[in-house]
């Protein structure tokens, strides 16, 4: 229960950020990406391949730095946030593909940990299974699909059931997320997302993000694991890895939401190889990328 009430939490940030705040810039927040002019780079066809190191988001507050680690394959193994908010552990089947992941989370003494398993069908993700429990006791499930439209990732579907820590064959729904992808070419043109709770009486929280204006340049967060982006774009609600379906970054976005209606625009600049290495948005923060 603490796990879903923590997920709420983010999803109630996620409007205050893009309510109507006083003195708040017009260009938008730093969760929705990147934009405006480019500085440095040699445009979409880097010479040089790279895997992304590490992001580290400063947004005047807090700074928080996502670490990436590879085996000696060049496959991504862990994920580890600075203040232990979200790591991830991957692990690979004999043909190299994402057969479990695991994630544990901190959030003073309470220890949050989910275990994901992994399906494919004709090579491609079919299903995440996950159990979880918290080191109070309680326990759930969290399931994934997805659907995919000419070899992409059209829709995501996520599903959080509590099990009674008296009788474990009494469960009950948490929330329901889905998330509709639509691109064009090969980015993300419109992200529609959706979340049902059922145990708390609010409206059906929705967002509709329409994000254009791309650049030519590499996506870090399309250089991860596809596997791992669609796990990630509904646990903790990280909207990184839902922007990792597309290929470039986008520079401009407009985001409805139940209460509002923002456009964003953003700054990057680039590596002489193509690659982003700052995202500025004034007065909001900083997004720092390290490759290796």
């Amino acid at each position: 229960m603490n796990k879903f009430f923590k997920i709420l939490t983010l999803f109630f940030s996620i409007f205050i950020l893009f309510s109507c705040e006083p003195g708040r810039a017009e260009n938008g927040d730093l969760l929705f990406g990147v934009n405006g002019s480019e500085t440095g780079g040699n445009g979409g066809n880097p010479t040089v391949s790279k895997k992304l190191k590490s992001v580290t988001v400063d947004d005047g507050t807090d700074v928080i730095t996502y670490s990436y680690t590879y085996n000696s394959d060049g496959k991504l193994t862990k994920l580890k946030s600075s203040d232990n908010s979200g790591n991830y552990e991957l692990f690979y089947d004999a043909n190299k593909s994402i057969d479990k992941i695991t994630v544990t989370q901190s959030d003073g003494s309470l220890i949050t940990t989910t275990n994901f398993s992994i399906t494919y069908e004709n090579g491609k993700f079919k299903e995440a299974k996950g159990t979880g429990s918290e080191s109070d006791g309680s326990k759930f499930t969290n399931n994934f699909t997805a659907v995919y439209t000419n070899n992409k990732v059209s829709k995501i579907t996520s599903k959080m059931v509590g099990i009674d820590s008296a009788d474990p064959t009494v469960t009950y729904d948490l929330y329901t997320m889905t998330s509709d992808l639509t691109y064009s070419g090969s980015n993300l043109s419109n992200w529609k997302y959706k979340i049902l709770m059922p145990l708390v009486p609010l409206p059906t929280v929705e967002i509709n993000a329409t994000m254009s204006n791309y650049d030519t340049h590499v996506n870090p967060f399309g250089l991860l694991p596809e596997v791992f982006n669609i796990i990630a774009a509904h646990f903790e609600t990280d909207t990184y890895a839902v922007m990792g379906f597309s290929a470039n970054n986008y520079r401009k976005i407009n985001v409805v939401s139940n209460a509002d209606n923002q456009n964003a625009n953003y700054v990057y600049t680039y590596d002489a190889d193509g690659y982003p290495t700052k995202a500025v948005a004034a007065n909001l923060g900083t997004l720092t990328f390290q490759y290796q």
